[in-house]
């Protein structure tokens, strides 16, 4: 996939990732987004997978070869959880704390794992577990 020309300015914090990834607010399915950035976190691409009522998965490896392939220095993902709860699951916390690791052994960090049901937003680094 080609490096997208840039769209948008910095996501350099919340309300920019908000805006971002405001397609998955309203999915009634779960979907996966993921943005990566450059070093002046510029948006070089994204990749949306599209789950089921109440699941979806990406692998590590997907995030890390799409990383290297853009020559991401951060990632930062978002999925959406139709249900209208924010609040993330077991699987979720525990993906991000392998995806984090993962993407440290490449030199790209992710900064940050957002999860959306409607107007909530919760951020897994502001709870402390990226």
């Amino acid at each position: 996939m080609p490096p997208l020309p840039e769209l948008s300015p910095r996501i350099a914090g919340l309300d920019a990732a908000r805006a971002l990834f405001a397609c998955l607010r309203d999915a009634t399915v779960e979907t996966v987004a993921v943005a990566y950035l450059d070093p002046n976190r510029r948006l070089l691409g994204m990749r949306h997978v599209v789950g089921g009522r109440d699941r979806v998965a990406i692998s590590i490896r997907t995030v890390a070869v799409d990383a290297l392939a853009f020559g991401a220095v951060g990632v930062v993902m978002a999925h959406n959880h139709p249900s209208g709860d924010a609040t993330p699951s077991g699987r979720d916390v525990a993906f991000t704390r392998a995806l984090a690791a993962g993407l440290r052994t490449l030199e790209v960090v992710l900064l940050d794992h957002l999860v959306i049901a409607g107007d909530e937003v919760t951020s897994l680094r502001a709870m402390g577990v990226v």
